[in-house]
Formats: structure tokens, C-alpha cells, sequence
């Protein structure tokens, strides 16, 4: 989707829906062994260097995905225009990327962001229904 075309055998359509739900399902899987993983071990996560890393590995491939989203649904919307499900599409894919962007801070800083990007989340959805 990077280099605007399409892999053989595909509709424009379902390459973008399939990498939507691929993205909502990765990422629930992500935030699930994130939350469990802080809740399961004996030390909190940022006391222990390997779980750190492991769980920086897990939220960095989620952004990836949402990346790799985006375009897929970006290919679809210059093909066929915008429509206010495709725009909520890609709300929903940034929302998930800040989300990811926001346990990094956290994971990594110590400091609560969750408030920050709920914040985000409200106020863009907000905006994009000005639209």
C-alpha cells in the first residue's frame, strides 16, 4: 500500500477492510498481554529491563500496524473518495497509534498518559463530526 499499488488477487476494498480488522485485532491482543503482563508480574514492568524491552517490542509492532493501516485505507480513499466511515476508519488508526504512542511514554517515563490521549480521542472525534 506504501507504493500505491495493489497485491495481486486483491480488491482495493476488502485490502483495506481486511487491514482494518487486522489492526483492531492485534492491537486488542497487544493491550490484553500488556495488561496482563503488568498485572501478573512480581515487579512493576519498569523495574525489570527484559520485560520492558519485550513489551516496547509488542506496542512498536502495533504502531507498525497502524502504519501500515493507514495506508491501506489511504490507497482505498484515493480510489474512491471519502465517505464518513472511511474518515472514522482512519480516526480509529490514529486513536490506536496515539494509543500505543501513549503506553510507550508511560511504559518508558513512569508517568500516567492515559488521560492525555482519552483526551486526544475526544477531542478529535469531536472535530471530525464537525465535519
Amino acid at each position: 500500500a506504501f507504493s500505491r499499488t495493489l497485491p495481486e488477487g486483491f480488491i482495493v476494498s476488502h485490502y483495506a477492510r481486511e487491514g482494518f480488522f487486522e489492526l483492531c485485532r492485534v492491537m486488542g491482543i497487544n493491550f490484553s498481554l500488556l495488561y496482563l503482563v503488568s498485572r501478573s508480574g512480581a515487579r512493576p514492568i519498569r523495574e525489570d529491563k527484559a520485560q520492558q524491552i519485550c513489551c516496547t517490542l509488542l506496542l512498536a509492532a502495533g504502531m507498525v500496524f497502524a502504519v501500515i493501516a493507514f495506508s491501506k485505507l489511504v490507497l482505498y480513499i484515493s480510489c474512491f473518495g471519502f465517505t464518513p466511515r472511511r474518515l472514522q476508519s482512519c480516526w480509529l488508526v490514529l486513536v490506536l497509534f496515539a494509543g500505543s504512542g501513549a503506553c510507550l511514554y508511560s511504559l518508558w517515563s513512569g508517568k500516567t498518559s492515559f488521560k492525555a490521549w482519552l483526551m486526544f480521542a475526544a477531542i478529535s472525534l469531536a472535530l471530525l463530526h464537525l465535519y
